[in-house]
């Protein structure tokens, strides 16, 4: 399944080169720098990068992805934030695309993730076999004329259809791509979804957001408790409407 809005905000520099550095051999796939080095052949690094569009990762700004492989161990490395480094959701979110891009693409073969800085030296490596349990945090997606869905094993499936459904009969989706998630935490629905940041701090726009979540809570949800998160590109909250 699609992990792309969680994935894709791990990824948001590209490399700065040194002249005498050698990444590797260069291949682009959308706006996405993919570097293979020896170790890897070309149509393994070409598989890879067309999972990567087929999953969304490639979408957005220009990002500066490697592969390598020590062994029988490949080595997915990417530029990131530093603040990333430690923030335990992300490194959940590379657990779970680790073991997808293993068992996908890689025939199952282990996949290590590390987070760089611009210049590409590790700062911290994610491996297959660390925090198990995360697996089970791991999102579905389901779409609904356009608009995808990804949610976890807090909400159900038909929780879920109900709510696409509803989004589309209100008008919500138009064929255009547009995700959003769904999760639950505690008795409360959360429905995170990005938006312009000019909706971050408008009044108007949250007025429009609490009605939109008293009426999911009224229609799909039994009248339990439904939070909006307004979120900026990388689905990092920005502004939380409550009923």
């Amino acid at each position: 399944m699609k992990k792309n809005l969680i994935i894709l905000s791990l990824l948001v520099f590209t490399l700065t080169f040194a002249s005498c550095t050698n990444y590797g051999t260069k291949l682009m796939f959308d706006e996405t720098e993919l570097y293979y080095t020896k170790n890897v052949t070309e149509d393994e690094a070409d598989d890879i990068g067309k999972y990567l569009q087929e999953t969304g990762f490639t979408e957005g700004d220009k990002k500066t992805v490697q592969i390598a492989k020590d062994g029988d161990t490949y080595q997915f490395r990417m530029v990131v934030k530093e603040s990333f480094v430690d923030d335990d959701d992300y490194e959940q979110t590379a657990y779970v695309f680790i073991n997808n891009l293993s068992t996908d693409v890689l025939e199952n073969n282990p996949v290590e993730l590390h987070m760089c800085d611009e210049n590409l030296k590790t700062l911290k490596v994610v491996k297959m076999d660390d925090n198990q349990e995360i697996i089970e945090d791991d999102y579905e997606t389901l779409s609904y004329d356009g608009t995808e869905i990804e949610y976890n094993n807090t909400v159900k499936y038909n929780e879920v259809n109900d709510l696409g459904n509803f989004l589309i009969q209100t008008g919500f989706t138009d064929g255009t791509l547009k995700s959003i998630i769904l999760v639950k935490d505690q008795n409360t629905y959360v429905f995170k979804m990005v938006v312009d940041e000019t909706s971050w701090t408008d009044q108007e726009y949250h007025n429009l957001a609490k009605e939109y979540a008293q009426e999911m809570s009224s229609t799909i949800f039994n009248d339990k408790n439904v939070e909006i998160q307004l979120c900026n590109e990388y689905f990092e909250v920005q502004t939380k409407v409550r009923m």
